[in-house]
Parts: structure tokens; C-alpha cells; sequence
């Protein structure tokens, strides 16, 4: 429940703010109203206030002397003056006010800077807290997030965090995979050693054996010194090997050796060297496709997979979205000296409706992009780069067709496509029929064909 307070000398306007900012706050909240400075100060030291509205030019002494000195509180100041320059402005918000209005006041724009800041301060606040309980629970300061799809993987994070086991951390590209590894090693007793990542799809086959396990002199052209490895370097650390799938299969033996003896042989050596290393990998593959096909070790997938982490998709926590918005933008406004403080219900829907094929990644080189071009404290539809507000057809058949693997029947694909709407419903066929384009009828009656009852 927001208190705000009022500090206007003038009886008249105090009391037309007074009223009308009871009229807007009902029962949700209280106003305060203050004549000068000292009585200000009292009421803001014995209630707890969330916005201040305050007149320059006070008896006592200015509006913008108080917003100084509880510049420290982060409550939001929006300050009313009469004297309409840019000076003025200037130092007001320097001093640490939010916003301020030319007196007399326009009360519909009263009404929409107070929505505003109070919005804009309660996401501030709820993402204290929230980032208050990661902290408590963790040392990371950027997992950002409250959805329930969360809540097991940061436990088992929590809980595996000061072992020494092996963790793969599997996910789409764009979900966190780094920031959880690095949640790992900053929670383990090794956080204070070397945490070494390596991204095993930038490098070919010849150089990423050299960089994980070193080499000696001459042990190929342009090796002019005997040289350490990652795993050495990471010696009593961790080291984090990112797209470990990209790793051609015999580096992965020669990987598996170090994971299973502790002991690396840099290239052109035979001399083992003892390592003290802990290994979490991560991939945006399935690595037990991949060796269904082939393409990856089964021994070194459990070698990996000790314990195994899936971490979700951005469609699959969409309730974090406001969350991670006041958390990016909060970041970007002190970056590029902004103040983006909202975004539109129309922007919001839209956000809330969109797929996020690029998941966190995405959200946040998109807000970053929309917050250095915006002209306005809040974010619209209008704001949206190009390729989201006007997608075309051809690129969104182009996905479609790249989803596609030739040689699989139509029934077959009919059938993973209801079943993957249904899942994205939680099994509601009502809502997999609209989305489908189907009457419940007729997808009652495939789900019947197919033999999915129980699916």
C-alpha cells in the first residue's frame, strides 16, 4: 500500500493534491500532506513513505534541499515548480529527483507521472527482494527469476554447488547456461581458484587439444615453447566447457582420459602431469541423441551427466519477464544515461505472446537495443526493432522448413505436432485445438486415430 507525501506551502494547491491523489490511491494507499521542510522531515521520518511530491520553493528552505538528503532512501521525487527552466531541471535531477512538472499543473499528466514512478518503484523493490533471496540462498548477483520452473533447478544447483561432482547443464542457446556454471564455482569450495571456460565449437579439432592440454616445443608449426593448457591452468579450480557437443570424437577420448586418470599429456608429450580440476560442461544439444547417433562418446556422456541440469526455455517461464525487464533496463538506463522506467500493456502482451526462439539472450539485446533509441520513459510497440514487429513470411517459413528432416511420414508429423501443442497447453485441448486451427471435435478425433489417449 503506496504513502505518498505532498510538501506544497500554498493551502489552495496542497489541498487540490491532497484530494486529488486520495481520489487516485482509494484504499490503496494513504497521502500525507506537509506545509514546510520540518514537517516533512517528521512525517517522512515516522511513516514509510514510497513517493514524495514536492514544491521548490519552500519556507524553509527548497524541494530540491530535501530530495538531497534522503537522496540515499532511493524513494522516487517528483517536483513541482513554477519556474520553468532548464537549469532548473537540470539540477533537480542531479540532486536525485525522479521527475518534476511545471506548476500550474496539468493533473492528467500528474496522474500519469505518479503511475509511473510508483510502477516503476514496486518492480524496483520486488526485484530487491527477489534478488535478496537468491543472495541468501546463493552468492551469484544476476539469476533473475521467480517462476515455479525455477524453483528445482536452483535447489539442485544449491545442493550440488559445494560437491566436487561433474555437472552437465543442458538448455537452448540463450538460457544461462555460463552464469549457471558460474553460480556453481563461486558456491564451491574452489571458488576462490581459477574458473577457466573454454567454448569447444570456436575452436578446430589441432587448437583445442592444445589450448584444454597444452603442448611442447615443436609439437607443430608455430609452437616455439612448451606451453600449459586450460586444464592446467585451471589446476584446484573448475573449468567450464561450453557447446562440449561441438567436440569431434577424438578429443573426446582424449578428454574422457583426463576426467577419469586426473592427469593431462600435453600434445607432443608422454609425460602425464597430475590435475586438480572440476568439469561442468554444457551444450544446447541433447547429448543422448548425439550418441544415439554416433556423434558422442556414451562413456563420456556419463562421465559428464553425473548430475544433470535442464535448464528452460524463456517461453517456458514468461512470468519472469517483468522481472528481467526492470532487471536489464535498470542496468541499461545507468549505462546509457536513460531513464526508461516502464513498458506498455500493448508491449507487454506482446512480449507476454512472443516465442523468444533466442530465450534471455534475446530479451536482453532487444531491450538494450529499444532503451538507447527510446524517447520516452516508457517502452511502446512502436519501440520494437524491425524484426519483431515485422517478421516475414519468409523467414518464418525459412524456420519451419529448417524444423523439417526429409524421410518421415505425414502422420508421423502430425502427430508430433499436436503433441508438442499439447504440452505447450499443459495437455488443455481446448487450447491446442485453437491453436492448431482444429475444432476440439477433429482433434479429439486424431488424438483417437493416433493412439495418444494416454500420451
Amino acid at each position: 500500500m503506496p504513502n505518498i507525501l505532498i510538501i506544497e506551502d500554498d493551502p489552495a494547491q496542497r489541498s487540490a493534491l491532497e484530494e486529488f491523489l486520495t481520489d487516485y490511491l482509494g484504499k490503496k494507499g494513504n497521502v500525507f500532506a506537509a506545509e514546510d521542510l520540518e514537517t516533512a522531515r517528521t512525517v517522512f521520518r515516522d511513516r514509510k513513505i514510497q513517493l514524495i511530491v514536492t514544491d521548490l520553493m519552500l519556507p524553509d528552505g527548497t524541494g530540491i534541499e530535501f530530495v538531497k538528503e534522503i537522496k540515499d532512501s532511493k524513494i522516487p521525487v517528483l517536483l513541482l515548480t513554477g519556474q520553468p527552466s532548464i537549469e532548473t531541471a537540470i539540477e533537480a535531477i542531479r540532486a536525485g529527483a525522479s521527475d518534476y512538472l511545471i506548476k500550474p499543473v496539468d493533473l492528467s499528466h500528474l496522474q500519469v507521472k505518479i503511475t509511473s514512478l510508483l510502477e516503476n518503484s514496486e518492480l524496483k523493490e520486488e526485484n530487491r527482494i527477489l534478488k535478496a533471496r537468491l543472495q541468501d540462498r546463493f552468492s551469484a548477483k544476476n539469476i533473475v527469476g521467480n517462476a515455479q520452473i525455477m524453483k528445482p533447478i536452483l535447489d539442485r544447483i544449491r545442493q550440488v554447488a559445494p560437491t566436487d561432482v561433474t555437472v552437465l547443464l543442458e538448455g537452448e542457446s540463450g538460457t544461462g547456461k555460463e552464469l549457471f556454471a558460474n553460480l556453481l564455482h563461486e558456491n564451491s569450495p574452489r571458488a576462490d581458484k581459477p574458473f577457466i571456460k573454454v567454448n569447444c565449437g570456436a575452436l578446430t579439432k589441432t587448437i583445442l587439444e592444445s589450448e584444454l592440454f597444452g603442448a611442447v616445443k615443436g609439437a607443430y608449426t608455430g609452437s616455439d615453447r612448451d606451453r600449459a593448457g586450460y586444464f592446467e591452468s585451471a589446476n584446484g579450480g573448475t573449468i567450464f566447457l561450453d557447446e562440449i557437443g561441438e567436440m569431434d570424437l577424438e578429443s573426446q577420448v582424449r578428454l574422457l582420459r583426463v576426467i577419469e586418470e586426473r592427469e593431462v599429456v600435453r600434445v607432443g608429450s608422454s609425460k602425464p602431469a597430475k590435475v586438480d580440476v572440476r568439469v561442468i560442461a554444457a551444450t544446447n544439444r541433447s547429448l543422448q541423441k548425439e550418441v544415439e547417433a554416433g556423434k558422442f562418446r556414451e562413456d563420456l556422456y556419463y562421465r559428464l551427466a553425473v548430475i544433470r541440469i535442464e535448464l528452460p526455455a524463456l517461453r517456458m517461464r514468461k512470468e519472469d519477464i517483468p522481472i528481467l525487464f526492470n532487471h536489464f533496463v535498470t542496468g541499461f538506463n545507468e549505462k546509457y544515461r536513460k531513464s526508461v522506467n516502464a513498458l506498455s500493456p500493448e508491449l507487454n502482451h506482446f512480449f507476454q505472446q512472443y516465442d523468444w526462439p533466442g530465450n534471455i539472450r534475446q530479451l536482453r539485446n532487444v531491450l538494450e537495443g529499444m532503451v538507447v533509441l527510446a524517447q520516452d520513459n516508457s517502452l511502446t510497440l512502436a519501440d520494437l526493432p524491425d524484426e519483431l514487429a515485422h517478421p516475414t513470411r519468409r523467414t518464418a517459413d525459412k524456420k519451419l522448413m529448417d524444423s523439417v528432416l526429409p524421410g518421415i511420414a505425414m502422420d508421423d508429423y502430425e502427430k508430433a505436432i499436436i503433441l508438442k501443442n499439447l504440452s505447450y497447453t499443459g495437455g488443455n485441448r481446448e487450447k491446442a485445438a485453437k491453436l492448431l486451427g482444429l475444432s476440439e471435435r477433429t482433434l479429439y478425433r486424431k488424438i483417437k486415430d493416433y493412439g495418444m489417449e494416454n500420451d
